[in-house]
């Protein structure tokens, strides 16, 4: 049987004509995939305060889902699981008795201390073994503390301006105590300090910037540390991480949520 294809636009985008010998017509449009994220509400919490990881597009069918502390997922910082059967939810080695998970798969944190500061990490399983993963970074604001429970000394931090954008709009990752002797500080997009994912690295001695791998020309670096990014679009959501280094050689690390959405 003679087989020949072409493509063609209808209306909507990759769709394929198969035309057979027999006349068979066929029309298939491609499947867009849909992978969890997790939203902080609100978008900021002081110490003492609460804070919701909620979390959008579960799975279907979804046959369990947990919460670790961390990006590394093992036993031992295994916050609390779900399980869809049973309808309950059960605490795990790293629970402190202040996190709440619920049938969506959100988590919610009660009393926060800056020791909640990090990353966060969910794992959804389908009962088709399906296994997906979703990073969220907490920053607990010391800065308005409603307890006693706060850092010695001011802590490198980053915050989003504006917290959620929209597709086209521009986002700042606005800096605040940047350390006073800092080298060198570069920016990478995701959690990995590598030269696949650096975007740009600023250096005190030279006054110098050098566009990474991950230089899109839509973004722009200042000498206090901040990046802004233009034109931005979903694609640009995620985690993004800033990297200081003083004259000691001291390295520190800051990661900032960026979320984008269509208009």
């Amino acid at each position: 049987m003679e087989v020949s294809s072409e493509l063609f636009s209808n209306g909507c985008t990759s769709w394929q004509r198969v035309l057979l010998t027999a006349s068979l017509f066929i029309c298939v449009r491609p499947t867009t995939l849909v992978f969890p994220t997790i939203e902080l509400v609100p978008a900021s919490v002081a110490a003492g305060g609460s804070i919701l990881l909620l979390v959008h597009n579960i799975p279907k069918y979804l046959q369990s889902l947990f919460w670790y502390k961390g990006l590394i997922v093992f036993n031992k910082v295994e916050i609390a699981r779900y399980r869809t059967a049973k309808n309950s939810g059960e605490p795990g080695p790293a629970h402190s008795g202040r996190e709440t998970v619920y049938s969506n798969g959100s988590l919610l944190l009660q009393n926060v201390t800056w020791k909640d500061t990090g990353f966060y990490t969910l794992r959804t399983l389908t009962r088709y073994q399906k296994m997906e993963f979703a990073h969220i970074y907490l920053q607990v604001d010391t800065s308005r503390s409603l307890c006693c429970d706060t850092l010695d000394s001011a802590q490198l931090s980053i915050d989003p301006v504006p917290r959620h954008a929209a597709e086209g709009g521009s986002v700042l990752l606005q800096v605040h105590n940047l350390p006073e002797d800092v080298q060198t500080f570069s920016w990478y997009k995701g959690v990995l300090n590598t030269q696949d994912f650096k975007i740009a690295e600023y250096s005190i001695l030279t006054k110098s910037i050098i566009s990474g791998r991950a230089h899109s020309r839509r973004e722009t670096g200042y000498t206090n540390g901040s990046l802004l990014l233009q034109d931005v679009t979903e694609k640009d959501s995620g985690l993004y991480t800033l990297v200081t280094i003083d004259s000691n050689v001291r390295v520190v690390r800051a990661h900032v949520q960026v979320n984008v959405h269509s208009k």
